[in-house]
């Protein structure tokens, strides 16, 4: 139950982290703190984005608290790890974000990881 609990955070902190960044796109830059607020309290567009990323991040916590009770701490980290494959992924695929072979070889260190850890100890 722990994984799937992790797995729950994995897809939620993905999805924020992408829905913060068509917010940030979208909105005006925090330095211009004042024009961000009347942005934000008038619901301009890209504010939706902003208050469903916060939610899923929020969300994410939640999720991640409960998989911390019951997965070791070594094995939730390296399947949160998964959610920089999966954002990397849909950035790509729904952002129309540009390829780079060291993001490729990033995803690729990660996935090791992760496989590293849950591969089966010899006895």
């Amino acid at each position: 139950m722990g994984i799937i609990w992790a797995l729950m955070s994995v897809i939620l902190v993905s999805a924020a982290q992408l829905l913060l960044r068509s917010a940030m796109l979208t909105l005006p830059a925090v330095s211009d703190i004042g024009t961000l607020l009347w942005n934000v309290v008038h619901f301009q567009p890209g504010t939706g984005a902003l208050l469903l990323g916060l939610g899923g991040y929020l969300a994410s916590m939640v999720c991640w608290f409960f998989a911390l009770k019951r997965l070791p701490l070594a094995k939730a980290y390296a399947l949160l790890s998964l959610s920089y494959i999966s954002v990397w992924a849909a950035a790509l695929l729904l952002q129309n974000d540009a390829f780079s072979w060291q993001g490729l070889a990033g995803v690729l260190l990660v996935m090791a990881g992760v496989m590293t850890i849950f591969a089966p100890q010899r006895r």
